[in-house]
């Protein structure tokens, strides 16, 4: 493979990344609300990926697509854990949800995982655990999408919202 070649596809697969990461961005605010039980209650949660624990914040935002997300925010380091579910009433219903591989429009029955803006791909059979509002999660490896390289190990996750 040439200089040329390997410069271009790098910087084509950095432009795709860029352009997923700018549309997730922009449809993301069109409709977002915050729970108002969230602020309430100032919900928490902790998660570990890669062997560090972290704790922080929930906030939920609802999609113009009617996906419903939870966000988990730890502020220093900052780092953050993004599960998101087909819809506010499946999530708040709760149950057992595979992880699914990412997609702009979750199916019924699956949630998908992000990291610090990063979208990820589940790494082998994995489920997502909800009971009384409170996400729970373990051993959930991924890998990056979109050509990205980044791999993650969630090692557990106890989140509430």
């Amino acid at each position: 493979m040439t200089m040329k070649r390997s410069i271009t596809t790098i910087f084509r697969n950095a432009c795709m990344v860029g352009a997923l990461f700018m549309f997730c961005s922009i449809t993301s605010c069109g409709k977002s609300e915050v729970d108002p039980e969230t602020d309430d209650t100032e919900q928490t949660g902790t998660f570990k990926i890669d062997g560090v624990e972290y704790k922080g914040k929930t906030s939920v935002q609802t999609f113009t697509n009617g996906n419903y997300s939870i966000l988990c925010e730890n502020d220093s380091p900052y780092k953050f854990i993004q599960i998101t579910f087909h819809s506010k009433a499946e999530a708040e219903k709760g149950g057992t949800f595979k992880a699914e591989d990412y997609k702009m429009d979750i199916p019924s029955g699956s949630a998908n995982v992000g990291i610090d803006g990063n979208t990820y791909n589940p790494d082998g059979n994995s489920v997502i655990i909800v009971s009384g509002k409170k996400i729970t999660l373990s051993t959930l490896k991924l890998n990056q999408t979109g050509g990205g390289t980044k791999t993650a190990t969630i090692q557990s996750a106890a989140i509430s919202f």
